[in-house]
């Protein structure tokens, strides 16, 4: 079963020799949504993203609003979850700060933390290439 795979950047083949390779599409976070919204039409079967910026999305969102804007960006993934199944598409969310799981799911990026967990649920904790990698499902209802 495919989903989503939530790793740091700097774990990536482009910044270390021994690294992650990146997955072929590289797309920003907002336009990856804005795809998922159209519908999964413009979605090539087998296609693999490289979703950057959500740390960047979070940190430009007002305070008070990025609960709001986490939730948002969570109905889009998971109303697009069979589409993307279906398609066996693969999508690494690539964060530019360092993540921390603990009783909670977060990053933590230009001194401030921002809640992944309202986004992802609890991902599971895996290693590829001796790098940590965070997976959850596309539903994700975990």
């Amino acid at each position: 079963m495919k989903g989503y795979e939530i790793l740091e950047q700097k774990y990536l083949k482009l910044y270390r020799e021994d690294g992650i390779a990146p997955y072929e599409i590289k797309i920003g976070l907002l336009d990856f949504l804005r795809e998922l919204n159209a519908g999964s039409e413009g979605l090539s079967r087998y296609s693999s993203f490289m979703v950057v910026g959500i740390d960047d999305v979070l940190y430009l969102a007002e305070r008070e609003k990025r609960h709001a804007v986490a939730l948002d960006i969570h109905k889009v993934l998971q109303s697009a979850a069979t589409d993307l199944e279906k398609k066996k598409i693969e999508v690494q969310i690539v964060c530019k700060g360092r993540l921390v799981k603990g009783d909670s799911f977060w990053v933590e990026y230009r001194g401030e933390t921002f809640p992944l967990d309202f986004i992802f649920g609890t991902p599971r904790k895996q290693e590829i290439r001796g790098f940590p990698v965070y997976t959850t499902s596309f539903n994700l209802s975990s």
